[in-house]
């Protein structure tokens, strides 16, 4: 028979597995609370980090067909580049400055252009007469201001700073491009933003300028312009 003080000693026993199991349970209630709180911090840091804290992210597009000319007034090679620039981070970005080297792949002859102009809405269509006052359409380049989730696109004329008697384009033949854009973080928070910004990487291109007419020179100085057609 189990005497009195062994009921007692298994009462006891048992009232104690009792208060460790509710004990348990209480705890795991609050690990389960703690770390939803954790969790749906998290999701709300990502949130505000992603919508409003991340730095510019710009990435430069060119299409595969570009254009080539020449202004009159001063005889300067020009090219001009459709471009794209988005903008995947959620605050505003600028691109205070785009260059253009290209080289010649046949002559070697290489010539470091920089974003001048943009061209106008009929920059295409009009024909150059500077005896007469009557020239394309442009407008100076500016830095681009592009905005957190947003894009701009616009085609931007390359001018070389000094006329050179050799040109770079001598006509037909292949033409090794690259793209570089200098970018300028917003510093709305000190030197964090210098942490998080990133730099446009060069884009490298070749363009292949077809056969051209042997009115070449004269047609591009009359306001025409040539086609190059991207290879790689």
């Amino acid at each position: 028979m189990v005497s009195l003080r062994e009921r007692r000693a298994e009462d006891d026993q048992t009232e104690e597995n009792g208060e460790l199991a509710t004990r348990f349970t209480r705890l795991g209630g609050n690990t389960i609370a703690i770390l939803a709180s954790a969790l749906a911090l998290a999701f709300s840091g990502i949130s505000l980090y992603q919508t409003v804290i991340k730095q510019a992210q710009l990435n430069i597009f060119v299409p595969d067909t570009i254009s080539y000319t020449r202004d009159p007034e001063g005889s300067f090679e020009v090219f001009a580049v459709p471009l794209t620039v988005s903008n995947s981070g959620a605050r505003d970005g600028i691109v205070s400055s785009v260059k253009l080297e290209v080289r010649n792949s046949a002559s070697g002859v290489q010539r470091t252009l920089e974003a001048s102009y943009f061209a106008g809405p009929d920059y295409f269509s009009a024909k150059e007469d500077p005896s007469n006052n009557v020239r394309r359409s442009k407008t100076p380049f500016a830095p681009l201001s592009v905005a957190g989730r947003g894009s701009f696109t616009g085609t931007i004329l390359f001018y070389a700073r000094q006329y050179e008697k050799e040109s770079v384009v001598s006509g037909q033949g292949r033409y090794e491009l690259q793209l570089t854009a200098e970018t300028t973080p917003a510093e709305a928070l000190g030197f964090l933003d210098s942490l998080w910004s990133t730099a446009i990487a060069p884009k490298q291109f070749v363009y292949e300028m077809p056969q051209v007419s042997r009115l070449f020179e004269g047609r591009l100085f009359s306001g025409h312009s040539e086609r190059m057609f991207r290879v790689k």
